[in-house]
């Protein structure tokens, strides 16, 4: 064959894929809403770091509550001087008498009849009295716990307790006040009225399980310019005064268990004790009948000054009806850490002082006596038992429990701590060792 043949292979014609809109659709929705996830992510992320890195970055300066010293502040040497007491003592009667001496003058000079001359005297020692109770008044406020429940109808329920607290210090942001939570049982929310009648929103800043006490707070920006300057803060006494007993007082608040009730009377003793794990609080008692199930607020001396804290706690301490008050001084390191949301160091130990007197009778060294030591504590994982003697604590020599709660000020939960203790093996005692970390309260 002379003419080629010309063949021809399989021809192909690439064509564009067909769009299909619906996957389009699809994928650009997913792309849409991963972005918009990714947006909200990213703010929320943003919002909460960015309080952190700020503090980092630029901490803010925290301004630390301090409570102002009691008045006359002495040292146990101090307290055995008769010289001291003596003083103490005409500086107490001159604080009360100066209060009534004139009016008393003027009626002496004005009454013949010594039943006249009686009555009118009484009645002006009561408002002298009265008067320092109106002024202390001035720094008490009512909290009100508020809480939600069910009822047997499904319907919910509002609860509402109150207490009577006192303003104990002021920040350049915020009242800090002192009150019994434990009249507040279960509260979700909180309020404080003042004296003045206005109601602000309130917050609990920290509270202590043994006590009973607790901080709120009242931010600045809840008052008025007006309210915050003229808003007062209680003095502080001495409540550890030898002569203190026998001494008049006034009780405000609710010692009656009704807000705004006051009563007089005398301090009837000052060697009660309240003890806890790790801590023990001197409480005050008075001859002054208050509520057996809710009174609270504060007890003050003639000078209208601090002496002591009402709670539940304290007057379980008295009998019957009487108050009783956790005494400021012994509870003023207590209101430090809670204002300033320190943590509460815990061991577990309950123990007892080793007197001159018991260590000269037993010859057990001197420190604290452990008495009882809490089923699973850091104490009881310690090895820790009882009759044990704690007489030193990382090398800080423990002489009472005095010393033993101010080591406990100056511990880490986040450090092990060397505790030193003398333990008696049946002839004398030894001394051992054993390392614990604390927890928490």
């Amino acid at each position: 064959m002379d003419e080629k043949e010309s063949y021809s292979f399989v021809n192909e014609t690439i064509k564009k894929k067909p769009v299909n809109k619906r996957k389009l659709f699809k994928k650009s929705m997913v792309t849409i809403v991963s972005a918009v996830a990714f947006g909200f992510i990213a703010c929320l992320t943003f919002l909460l770091l960015e309080p952190v890195i700020s503090k980092k970055l630029s901490p803010e300066e925290i301004t630390k509550i301090e409570l102002p010293e009691t008045e006359d502040e002495i040292s146990p040497e101090e307290l055995l001087t008769d010289e001291i007491v003596e003083q103490e003592d005409a500086e107490l009667e001159e604080q009360f008498n100066s209060q009534i001496n004139e009016q008393i003058t003027e009626q002496i000079q004005q009454e013949v009849s010594d039943k006249d001359l009686a009555i009118k005297t009484y009645q002006a020692a009561y408002d002298a009295l009265y008067k320092v109770a109106m002024e202390a008044s001035q720094t008490i406020v009512v909290v009100t716990g508020v809480s939600t429940d069910t009822d047997w109808f499904l319907n919910e329920v509002e609860n509402i307790n109150e207490t009577s607290g006192v303003v104990i210090a002021k920040s350049e942001k915020a009242l800090y006040i002192l009150a019994d939570v434990n009249g507040l049982p279960d509260a979700e929310s909180y309020m404080v009225t003042f004296s003045g009648k206005n109601i602000v929103e309130a917050n609990l800043l920290r509270s202590d399980p043994d006590t009973g006490l607790g901080i709120f707070t009242v931010a600045k920006s809840s008052l008025t310019n007006e309210q915050w300057s003229s808003q007062g803060v209680i003095e502080l006494a001495n409540s550890k005064k030898a002569n203190i007993v026998g001494r008049p007082v006034v009780a405000v608040g609710s010692p009656l268990g009704q807000s705004g009730s006051i009563c007089y009377g005398i301090v009837t003793s000052n060697q009660k004790e309240i003890s806890y794990a790790d801590y023990y609080y001197n409480v005050l008692t008075t001859d002054i009948t208050g509520s057996e199930t809710n009174s609270s607020g504060i007890i003050v001396n003639t000078s209208g000054k601090l002496i002591g804290v009402i709670t539940s706690e304290s007057s379980s301490a008295a009998s019957g009806a009487l108050l009783a008050c956790f005494g400021i001084s012994d509870i003023k390191k207590l209101v430090e850490q809670l204002s300033n949301e320190e943590d509460r160091i815990y061991l577990g130990i309950h123990g007892a002082s080793v007197t001159g007197e018991i260590h000269n009778a037993q010859n057990i060294p001197y420190g604290v006596y452990v008495t009882e030591v809490d089923p699973g504590s850091p104490a009881f994982d310690g090895g820790i038992n009882n009759a044990d003697v704690v007489i030193a604590i990382n090398d800080v020599e423990i002489k009472s429990l005095t010393d033993y709660m101010n080591c406990l000020d100056n511990l880490s939960a986040d450090d092990f701590v060397k505790i030193e203790l003398a333990r008696y093996d049946g002839e004398k005692y030894v001394t051992t060792e054993t390392e614990i970390r604390p927890k928490v309260k």
